[in-house]
């Protein structure tokens, strides 16, 4: 005859319920006192974790500002006639956008300060030069 240890739980994956384990008939000696003392299980060890970045979406939302900054800045140095300084800023403006794009897309993905990241991708998205264009055109055909 078996006598039950101690609880396993072992999630099955037809029926919805766990099985109980059993433990066999063998005897086994337990150490006298002082013998040996007993190992902590690795469920009792708490484990530290490492801390989690917290200015990541912070970042992904100032690039995102920077971002509508240098586009507004382009625009009005632009109409003011200087297009070839126009155009520098714009394509910074690009380069910024799609920087804080992957900065907010891995700190959506991570986890790290989900609101600013989500600011940060719609303000880049939202004030990408090259988006801000087709969109014109789309509406302006």
């Amino acid at each position: 005859m078996t006598n039950p240890g101690d609880i396993e739980r072992i999630a099955t994956k037809v029926v919805p319920y766990y099985v109980v384990g059993v433990v066999d008939d063998e005897e086994t000696e337990l150490p006298a006192d002082g013998e040996h003392e007993p190992t902590p299980d690795a469920e009792e060890v708490p484990v530290a974790r490492r801390s989690r970045p917290r200015w990541l979406g912070f970042v992904a939302a100032a690039l995102g500002v920077a971002t509508l900054v240098l586009f507004i800045i382009a625009m009005i140095v632009s109409a003011g006639g200087d297009y070839s300084n126009g155009t520098a800023l714009a394509y910074a403006a690009i380069v910024v956008s799609i920087s804080a794009a992957i900065t907010a897309m891995l700190c959506l993905i991570f986890g790290l300060q989900r609101r600013w990241a989500a600011f940060g991708l719609a303000v880049a998205v939202l004030s990408n030069p090259l988006i801000v264009l087709y969109v014109f055109r789309f509406f302006g055909s």
